[in-house]
């Protein structure tokens, strides 16, 4: 990964701004990254040469840029890692977004694979808990703000305690929740919980559909399947059984 590339800051801020530049457009072009990143073109010409040097992407004079195999496969490390970092300091701490977004950028390089790796499984099991989700980090909320329990701790756990392990069990704000794949073309919600299996989940939080994420369903295929969706200023496609393992509340 990118430990054994050894890659600086700026140049992994390159390469991840390529790669979310790819998911929206098949062309990328050396304006396109100056403009995502905020620098001189001169400076991304520059830094487009080193990366070119490490195999990493693909790039000819005045052309367009492509990531390569192992450029992609160090980008969506990059971009998982700058997501777990914003998600948790967002929604788990409860920052604003744009600090959490600020912040994230300031220590992401920092993170190793394995710390990612343990980070994803934190966020995911404080999610999905059925003794936590909204409700326990709306307790939480008060610790950040130095406001002591009222409570025992046994008195908190009956009061978020919920009747069984379903992820899309009831929950108070939420009793019009349903699934995505149940709304249509031009109905917008907001994620409530990801259910399905952990590889699914982990590419969904990935792409941005995570707890609170506003989306839209922006059209289906003629069977229904797949499902394109727009999320966090991205255009997705969802297969149908990933859309209905997604409890949405509809806007």
């Amino acid at each position: 990964m990118t430990e054994a590339i050894a890659l600086s800051e700026s140049l992994e801020d390159y390469l991840e701004a390529i790669y979310q530049l790819q998911r929206a457009t098949d062309a990328v072009r050396v304006k396109e990254i100056a403009d995502f990143v905020g620098v001189k073109m001169p400076s991304v010409t520059a830094a487009l040469g080193t990366l070119k040097e490490r195999g990493l992407v693909v790039h000819e004079r005045y052309g367009e840029v492509a990531l390569t195999e192992t450029g992609r496969t160090t980008a969506e490390f990059l971009h998982r890692r700058h997501y777990a970092l914003t998600a948790f300091l967002r929604d788990i701490l409860g920052l604003d977004p744009a600090q959490a977004e600020e912040e994230a950028c300031g220590v992401e390089h920092a993170l190793s694979p394995e710390t990612l790796r343990r980070l994803l499984a934190l966020i995911d099991f404080l999610e999905r808990c059925p003794r936590g989700g909204d409700d326990w980090l709306e307790h939480m909320a008060h610790r950040w703000e130095d406001i002591p329990c009222a409570r025992d701790c046994a008195a908190c756990i009956s009061a978020i305690e919920v009747p069984d392990r379903n992820p899309f069990a009831a929950r108070k704000g939420t009793e019009n929740a349903t699934t995505l794949d149940r709304l249509s073309p031009g109905m917008r919600g907001k994620v409530l919980r990801l259910g399905g299996e952990p590889q699914i989940r982990r590419r969904l939080m990935d792409m941005g559909v995570t707890p609170g994420a506003e989306l839209e369903v922006e059209r289906l295929a003629p069977l229904g399947d797949p499902i394109e969706i727009e999320v966090r200023g991205y255009h997705l496609s969802l297969r149908k059984r990933e859309a209905a393992g997604i409890a949405v509340e509809p806007l």
